[in-house]
Parts: structure tokens; sequence; C-alpha cells
């Protein structure tokens, strides 16, 4: 199962696993996982589960940003909608998480060639 790992320093304090087809990020006490900090927007972002188009039976994780007034980032990047990969470093306001996936997300990368024409 995916899961995101909160981080301290570095250092995983708390893991959230994404068990429900959405998992909701912000600082308004219905989120899935509330974070208490003014940078944080209300409803911030959402972590969905989406089937992988080309491998029958995986999910996809994505990562969307909720309009958030001070945006949503992946190892770096300011992001509107990303899939996560095994490593990903999330910034959310001023909590850092990794993305942790399953053996089902490390297949997201397999480079498949297909060849230019019949053999």
């Amino acid at each position: 199962m995916a899961r995101l790992s909160q981080l301290h320093e570095g250092v995983g304090i708390r893991s959230y696993p994404l068990e429900q087809d959405e998992t909701t990020i912000g600082r308004h006490r219905d989120s899935d996982i509330r974070l208490d900090d003014q940078a944080v927007s209300t409803h911030h972002a959402v972590l969905r589960l989406e089937a992988n188009p080309y491998l029958d039976g995986y999910r996809n994780v994505v990562l969307e940003d909720l309009a958030s007034t001070n945006g949503t980032v992946v190892n770096g990047v300011s992001i509107s909608r990303q899939i996560l990969h095994q490593g990903d470093l999330i910034r959310i306001g001023h909590y850092e998480f990794s993305f942790e996936a399953d053996d089902g997300h490390a297949l997201d990368r397999t480079t498949i060639l297909l060849p230019d024409r019949e053999i």
C-alpha cells in the first residue's frame, strides 16, 4: 500500500496510508491529513488513486493542488497535478512528506519500446 511519510529534518515522524480513492490535505478539520499551519490552505490538495491506463490492476497516485494560496511542491517544482513516484518529496506549507510506493508504483517508470514497424 502506498503512503505519505511526514518528515522532520529528513526523519519520518508519521505515516499516512493511502487507502481511500481520495485523501484530502488541508487546514480544515474535515481534511484526511490535517496540517495546522497558516501557510496551508483550508482545502489545499488531494491525493487520488487512479487506474493506470497501461497496466491492468495497477493504480497511480496523483497529487493535485486545489488552487491553494501557497501552492504544492514536488521535488522542488510547483505543480498543479502530478503522478507520484517512489521517493518523491512533497512540500505543503512548512510540512514535508516523502511518497512511499507499493510494488505496483515502481512499474510506472518502466519503459516499453515499441518497434517502428511490424516485424
